[in-house]
């Protein structure tokens, strides 16, 4: 037995133990410099991933605002509607008689102050979409809840775009099935309606965006 042992001793004695020595350092170094590339890394798209949606958020609330108007404008115009039952030339064999009567009398004016606060909104919603579609490259879970609720958001943008459409519409022939469908349209846009989804949609956006930010900084 100690033959044996004499000889292992021996054995490893023989060894390179400076060649060792640097093959031991070499493979730390590679795991160490591995270990703060993925860190670095995770950091990095911990900074984009926020970054983000930091322009998301910013765009949200920049459309959110700027539809304040238009939905403001919208109210005036339903009130303006609804006082149409009071007018002697009311055609009321047509079937939307207070719809078409204001489409008639004041449609193109209305539309034309619509169209002024509405083009405020192009900007943040053009750009909402933008962001939608860029972060589909960092393959962030549940970010179809997030998208969802961007689009709708950016859905009363576009819900006040057909209102002024049918505004600016006033040579139509209102018995047409088409027409009549483009009306319905327009009594089911309200202003309570637009800021009942904006307000859910933000809410639920916000808890999302919560939830991104911890996983992104915990991890990074």
């Amino acid at each position: 037995m100690l033959d044996f042992f004499t000889c292992l001793w021996s054995h490893i004695n023989s060894w390179n133990w400076s060649g060792v020595t640097q093959s031991v350092t070499g493979i730390a170094t590679l795991i160490i410099a591995w270990m703060a590339l993925n860190s670095w890394r995770k950091q990095h798209k911990a900074q984009k991933v926020t970054g983000l949606f930091d322009e998301l958020t910013d765009s949200i609330h920049e459309l959110v605002q700027a539809l304040g108007g238009p939905i403001q404008q919208l109210q005036f115009i339903r009130i303006s509607i609804d006082s149409c039952k009071y007018d002697i030339n009311l055609d009321k064999s047509l079937p939307h008689p207070e719809e078409i009567c204001y489409i008639k009398k004041e449609g193109q004016e209305s539309a034309a102050r619509l169209n002024v606060q509405l083009k405020e909104c192009a900007q943040p919603a053009h750009k909402i979409r933008s962001l939608l579609v860029k972060a589909q490259v960092y393959d962030i879970k549940s970010f179809e809840n997030c998208s969802k609720y961007c689009e709708c958001i950016v859905w009363q943008y576009d819900r006040l775009q057909v209102v002024y459409s049918i505004l600016a519409s006033d040579n139509l022939n209102w018995n047409h099935p088409k027409a009549i469908d483009f009306v319905d349209h327009l009594k089911n846009i309200t202003p309570e309606d637009i800021s009942a989804h904006l307000k859910e949609n933000q809410i639920e956006y916000i808890k999302f965006v919560k939830g991104i930010y911890k996983k992104e900084f915990d991890s990074a």
